[in-house]
């Protein structure tokens, strides 16, 4: 049996050819895929041709349908008491999920497993002059997950209705830090990406303090929200414990819109947390949305100045604008008239679903603003242009700021 991973959209292409491949020099190896990309895309899955490159498709957490899947193989198991995953009989595609089983907690599912992975022929692949992009693509990180879900779990843009996100469930820290040490006798690596939906700031005190207790020298750098526990202290305990880097979301950068998120934070606070991470020598990394419902220009044009203030204040050195799309399991997909945006009908495929068009008559027309936004971010990461004015990035008129411009300096200075 090969399982493979399809984390993302980009991962699928390659996936399947892995897949053929497989089958065409190996038809006697039957092939599972799961991850991410089908946890979020192909629920509602009716396409038979991927079976072509593929035998079973899991949802959600993998260990359960994998162990059935395995039993199934070995004739201990028959295809009726396979856990949440996609066959084909009969040229259709059917869901099996027999829930009488449970699923394992994350403190049972074991230590990853790298051995006779051949990582020295990996390439190193740099997709563009962006920091923490550059960061996360180029050299090994060893792969380790802290807790699964998102404590959170509430930001009204996320898949939050998805069980991968919703429920949560961490392991007790000996458990976890035992895992690093197996990973790094396996791989001889001892950089690590914790690739939790937002990392915990309680789980990653606790790992911190018992990284230095036991001596293991690591760096890392994983996903977290910009909230208070992440104060000056925790994040120097941090950065003792091997901490190079964080991301994490400062999206629409503008505290009505933030409230419509569900963030659970402002940009106030978002200013004093990414001061203590980089304070700590902690680069941070900053996802920004343009275009969410109801979003004006003068938002627009005044995220983009809190933006630039974050970075000449040196509280960030990377970041990247995404353009809000409404997916089907997120709570604007589910009720997008609390979002004042309305959801165009559209024919439901066989195969993956998961963005979704919509129409939004409160807000600007968001598009316009792309290259503006996108060329002065990519000015200030490499230092330049954070003494230029807004409306120079852009070449049509724009609204004025309306915030001040030294707001995020005066906001690290009360605390």
């Amino acid at each position: 049996v090969v399982g493979i991973t399809l984390p993302f959209p980009g991962n699928l292409y390659a996936g399947l050819k892995c897949g053929q491949y497989i089958k065409k020099y190996f038809p006697h190896i039957k092939i599972v895929a799961g991850g991410g990309f089908v946890n979020t895309e192909l629920r509602n899955l009716s396409e038979p041709t991927i079976f072509n490159y593929l035998d079973f498709i899991t949802l959600d957490d993998g260990e359960r349908p994998f162990l059935n899947i395995i039993e199934f193989l070995q004739g201990k198991k028959n295809h009726e008491e396979l856990s949440r995953t996609f066959i084909r009989t009969n040229k259709t595609v059917r869901y099996i999920n027999n829930d009488q089983e449970p699923d394992f907690h994350h403190a049972e599912t074991g230590c990853p497993d790298y051995s006779n992975l051949h990582l020295d022929k990996y390439l190193s692949l740099i997709e563009m002059a962006n920091p923490m992009h550059r960061l996360w693509s180029d050299g090994c990180w060893n792969k380790l997950t802290l807790a699964r879900g998102c404590y959170w779990h509430k930001c009204s843009f996320c898949d939050t209705s998805l069980p991968y996100i919703k429920h949560f469930e961490s392991a007790p820290v000996y458990v976890l830090v035992d895992r690093i040490e197996q990973v790094i006798a396996q791989t001889g690596h001892r950089g690590f990406h914790f690739v939790d939906e937002a990392a915990p700031p309680s789980v990653l005190k606790e790992v911190a303090k018992e990284l230095l207790y036991r001596k293991i020298g690591i760096s890392w750098w994983t996903n977290i929200r910009l909230e208070n526990a992440f104060t000056e202290d925790l994040c120097r305990l941090l950065a003792d414990s091997g901490c190079i880097a964080v991301t994490g979301g400062l999206e629409a950068a503008a505290d009505r819109l933030l409230r419509l998120m569900n963030k659970g934070v402002t940009v106030r606070q978002a200013a004093q947390v990414c001061d203590n991470f980089s304070r700590a020598g902690i680069m941070v990394h900053a996802y920004l949305i343009y275009g969410f419902p109801t979003q004006t220009a003068q938002e627009t044009i005044d995220a983009l100045e809190i933006v630039r203030q974050f970075f000449a204040e040196g509280l960030i050195q990377s970041a990247f604008w995404h353009r809000f799309t409404t997916t089907a399991h997120s709570d604007v997909g589910k009720n997008p008239q609390i979002y004042s945006c309305t959801i165009v009908d559209q024919p439901i495929g066989k195969f993956a679903r998961n963005d979704l068009i919509h129409t939004d008559p409160c807000g600007c027309d968001h598009q316009v603003y792309a290259p503006g936004l996108n060329k002065a971010v990519y000015n200030f990461m490499h230092g330049i242009g954070t003494d230029i004015a807004i409306k120079d990035w852009f070449d049509f008129p724009v609204p004025a700021i309306s915030v001040k411009r030294n707001y995020v300096k005066q906001a690290i200075k009360v605390r």
